[in-house]
């Protein structure tokens, strides 16, 4: 790469405009589907890489490009392309990363370092603790909590809870993790324990990308808690279950950039 290189930066969110900033004091650099002024075809020709948002899509088959009214096809950002162009992306379904490489653009995936998703965790866990310092009327110090899931997400969320006085318990389905969470300080359930006596939380945090806070566990908890779903879709809460029941959900999509995550309060 040299600074005739030509990028093509793509649909996301203000971390796609910041990274657009930086490169363009190296590289040749344009934005697309990032609130800028309409771009004619014409314009979007002859680009050595493309990179695209941390969630490149959420239908499989167009961009993630909320801050544009134009639905893009994916396909369409392949004419963009030089032959033998480089696409980057957070992460790809298949479908997706086969509508570059079957014209023979070569797809990275930037969440599959460990080292980015990690340090990614840090800052997701902070919002979740934002979240519900905002949302919740009584301190965290000594509120029961729940962490769902004992993954990279879940194994921060629950430490820094914790470090801030809140009764964490965190659930996981592997006995090492289950020890990892004990030999930590913090009370371990399995999973499917702990969903089944949910009302004795007043914090419960998903992390867990799959249906598993459904309706049997929502008649359950509660009705003064607040559930905080940090999952990537589909998500891992009954969402209109929750809204007939009246309980309070906050989706936290694309932590931490508050301003440009999709919560639904239920």
């Amino acid at each position: 790469m040299n600074r005739k290189t030509k990028i093509l930066v793509a649909g996301g969110d203000l971390r796609q405009v910041f990274l657009s900033e930086y490169l363009s004091e190296h590289f040749i650099v344009k934005k697309y589907a990032l609130g800028e002024k309409f771009l004619s075809p014409e314009l979007l020709r002859g680009f050595d890489i493309l990179i695209l948002p941390m969630i490149v899509s959420t239908d499989n088959e167009n961009l993630n490009a909320p801050f544009s009214q134009e639905v893009i096809p994916l396909s369409k950002l392949c004419y963009a392309l030089k032959e033998g162009g480089i696409v980057f992306g957070g992460s790809f379904s298949e479908h997706a990363k086969d509508i570059f490489t079957s014209r023979g653009f070569e797809v990275f995936e930037y969440m599959s370092r460990d080292e980015l998703v990690i340090k990614n965790c840090i800052p997701t866990a902070e919002g979740a603790l934002q979240i519900a310092m905002e949302e919740l009327s009584v301190t965290i110090r000594d509120l029961k909590t729940l962490i769902v899931g004992y993954g990279r997400v879940g194994k921060i969320t629950a430490d820094l809870f914790a470090s801030v006085g809140a009764d964490v318990t965190a659930t996981a389905r592997k006995q090492n993790d289950l020890a990892l969470c004990k030999a930590l300080g913090i009370n371990a359930k399995k999973t499917s324990e702990a969903l089944d006596t949910p009302e004795a939380y007043d914090l419960i945090i998903n992390t867990v990308p799959s249906m598993i806070i459904t309706h049997k566990v929502l008649e359950k908890v509660n009705k003064n808690v607040l559930i905080i779903d940090l999952a990537s879709r589909p998500g891992g809460v009954d969402f209109e279950s929750a809204k007939e029941l009246g309980i309070k959900v906050v989706w936290a999509l694309s932590l931490p950039l508050k301003e440009n995550s999709q919560n639904y309060f239920l």
